[in-house]
C-alpha cells in the first residue's frame, strides 16, 4: 500500500472527509489525516505546534503529502483571513516543510494554497468582525485602488470614489497588513517548488477581475515569472484536497484518464460561473488537468464529463430559494429552457449503453444541483449507475469533486464507497442545498429562534429536523437513491445552514 499523508484546508466534511471517504476500503492507498480534535474549528485555527509533529511524524515513512498550506501556516481557511501575525512569524512555519523533507527525501509533496478572497458583500461570518458593517466597501475600495493603479480612471475620480465608501483607515490597514502578510508568505512559499515542494496547485476563492485578489493575483504571476515555475492560478478552494489526491493517484497508477467534457450547447461553455472570473471551459481544463488528467475529445476518452450548465446568466439557488418545487421546474429563464436537457440527457444514456464512463458536473446553478435534471438521469440511467456526481457551492468545487469521484472510479470500478459517495452527494448537494437548507431557513428556523448563521449547536433540533426533510425530498423526488441509502448521521459542522455533514449506508 502506499502511504498519503493528508493535510486538509479545515475541518468541514468537504475538506477533510471527503478525501476519507474515497480512500476507504481500498488496498492500495493508506490515507493518514490528523485527529479533528487538533484542526480548529471555523474562526479558531488548528493548533500549529501539533500540526507540525503530526507531519513529522507522519511523513517520516510516507510516499506523498497532500498538503493544505492555509491549515499549516495559519491553521485553516477561516484564519488565514483573520490573524495577526507578521511575516516572521508566519515564515517560522514554513521550516516544518523542510524539515519534512529533510528526513524523507523520497517523499513527495503535493501542496495548495490559496490566494486571499475579497467578498463582495457584507458579512462577518467567515471574515474579519468589521467586515459585517465594512465588507462591500472593501471590496469596491480594493476596486478602486485597482483601477487607479491601472490608470482606468484618473485621480479626481478614484478620491471622490475614495471619499464616498469612507471606509476607517484603520480597518483599511487591518486589512491590507493582513493581505501583505499572505502574499508575501505566498511568494516564499512557492519559491520551494522544485525542491522540497513537488507539485503545486493555487486556488483562487470567491474572485473577480478587479479588486485586491485581483492584484495578490498580480504578484504572485509575477513570482512564478521571476522564478520560472510553471503554476497555474485558477478558483476553486474546499476541492483542492480531492483535486491533488485524484492527482496523486494518477501518480501512483502511471496512467493519465482521458477527460472529454460534454455540454448541452455550445454556448455552455462560455458561461462565466458566479464567484469566478473566467469562462467556464477554462477552469473546467485547470480542473483536469490538475488532477493529473488529460483533457480529450469525444473519441478517445476514459472519461465523459457531463457538465450542466444554462446559456446564459448561472442563478444562485442560495438567493433563488423556490421552496418545496422541483429545481429548474419552476424557474423562468431562456438561459435554462435553451439548455435542451432531454437531447442532453439523451446523449449521455447513449454513452452509457456503449460501456463509457459518465460522470455529472451539475454546474447549471450555484449552491445546489438540479434536481429536475437529475431526475432525468435517474430515470433514464440510474445516478448510482454513473462514474460520478457533484452540484455544491461553486462551479469549481463541484468539479474538483466529481473529477477526484471519476478518477477513482477510472481505476477502482463500481465499489460499494463509490456508491454511497454519490448517494451522499445526491442528499447533500440536491436534496439539502437546493432546497432543504432553504426551507428549513426560511420556515422552521424563525419559530426556533434561530437564523441562518446561527442554529445553536452542531447536533440538535435543527439537524434532527434537516434529516427528516432530507429523507423525504429525496423519497419524494429520487427514489432510486432513497430505496438504496438511509442516513445514519446528519449534523451542522459550523452550527450554521450554509453546509451540512451527512453519513448514508445502505438500506437493508
Amino acid at each position: 500500500m502506499k502511504k498519503i499523508v493528508y493535510l486538509p484546508l479545515d475541518e468541514r466534511p468537504c475538506n477533510n472527509t471527503f478525501c476519507q471517504f474515497l480512500t476507504q476500503d481500498n488496498d492500495e492507498i493508506n490515507l493518514v489525516c490528523p485527529p479533528l480534535s487538533i484542526l480548529g474549528l471555523k474562526k479558531k485555527p488548528a493548533d500549529y505546534q501539533k500540526i507540525s509533529t503530526f507531519l513529522i511524524e507522519q511523513c517520516a515513512d510516507a510516499d506523498y503529502l497532500i498538503l493544505a498550506v492555509d491549515m499549516l501556516l495559519y491553521g485553516g481557511l477561516v484564519p488565514s483571513r483573520l490573524h495577526h501575525m507578521d511575516v516572521r512569524e508566519v515564515s517560522s512555519r514554513i521550516e516544518t516543510i523542510k524539515t519534512i523533507k529533510n528526513n524523507n527525501t523520497k517523499l513527495k509533496i503535493f501542496a495548495f494554497s490559496l490566494v486571499m478572497r475579497c467578498p463582495t458583500y457584507s458579512s462577518s461570518d467567515e471574515e474579519p468582525d468589521y467586515y459585517e458593517q465594512y465588507g462591500e466597501r472593501i471590496f469596491k475600495y480594493g476596486v478602486n485602488e485597482h483601477k487607479y493603479l491601472d490608470g482606468l480612471i484618473d485621480k479626481q475620480q478614484y478620491l471622490s470614489q475614495k471619499a464616498m465608501l469612507n471606509v476607517p483607515q484603520t480597518i483599511i490597514e487591518d486589512y491590507t497588513k493582513r493581505r501583505s502578510v499572505n502574499i508575501e508568505i505566498l511568494t516564499e512559499v512557492l519559491k520551494l517548488v522544485g525542491d522540497e515542494i513537488d507539485e503545486f496547485v493555487i486556488l483562487q476563492d470567491d474572485s473577480a477581475p478587479y479588486g485586491y485578489t485581483a492584484l495578490d493575483q498580480r504578484i504572485i504571476k509575477k513570482c512564478l515569472s521571476d522564478n520560472n515555475i510553471d503554476i497555474d492560478i485558477y478558483p476553486g478552494s474546499d476541492e483542492g484536497g480531492l483535486t491533488l489526491l485524484a492527482r496523486v493517484l494518477t501518480k501512483i497508477k502511471g496512467y493519465s484518464p482521458k477527460i472529454c467534457p460534454v455540454y448541452p450547447q455550445s454556448e455552455c461553455k462560455n458561461v462565466i460561473p458566479l464567484f469566478e472570473d473566467r469562462a467556464v471551459y477554462k477552469s473546467i481544463i485547470a480542473q483536469i488537468e490538475s488532477a493529473g488528467c488529460v483533457v480529450s475529445d469525444e473519441n478517445d476518452a476514459d472519461i465523459y464529463l457531463f457538465c450542466n450548465l444554462p446559456v446564459g446568466q448561472m442563478l444562485d439557488f442560495c438567493s433563488l430559494y423556490i421552496g418545496k418545487s422541483n429545481g429548474v421546474d419552476n424557474v423562468a429563464g431562456k438561459q435554462y429552457i435553451d439548455r435542451d436537457l432531454p437531447k442532453f440527457v439523451s446523449k449521455l444514456a447513449k454513452l452509457h449503453a456503449m460501456g463509457k464512463a459518465v460522470a455529472i458536473a451539475d454546474i447549471a446553478f450555484a449552491n445546489g444541483g438540479d434536481v429536475g435534471f437529475a431526475r432525468m438521469v435517474s430515470e433514464s440511467v440510474g445516478l448510482m449507475n454513473i462514474a460520478g456526481y457533484a452540484g455544491w457551492n461553486t462551479s469549481s468545487n463541484t468539479l474538483g469533486t466529481v473529477i477526484c469521484q471519476a478518477v477513482f472510479y477510472n481505476f477502482f470500478k463500481d465499489t460499494p464507497t463509490h456508491r454511497r459517495f454519490t448517494a451522499e452527494r445526491v442528499y447533500e448537494d440536491i436534496a439539502y442545498c437546493s432546497h432543504v437548507r432553504g426551507d428549513v431557513t426560511a420556515n422552521e428556523l424563525p419559530k426556533l429562534g434561530y437564523n441562518y448563521f446561527d442554529v445553536g449547536e452542531q447536533r440538535g433540533k435543527v439537524s434532527d429536523m434537516v434529516a427528516h426533510n432530507l429523507d423525504k425530498f429525496i423519497e419524494d423526488n429520487l427514489p432510486e437513491i432513497h430505496d438504496g441509502y438511509i442516513i445514519v448521521d446528519c449534523y451542522m459542522p459550523w452550527s450554521r445552514m450554509f453546509e451540512v455533514g451527512i453519513t448514508v449506508k445502505e438500506r437493508t
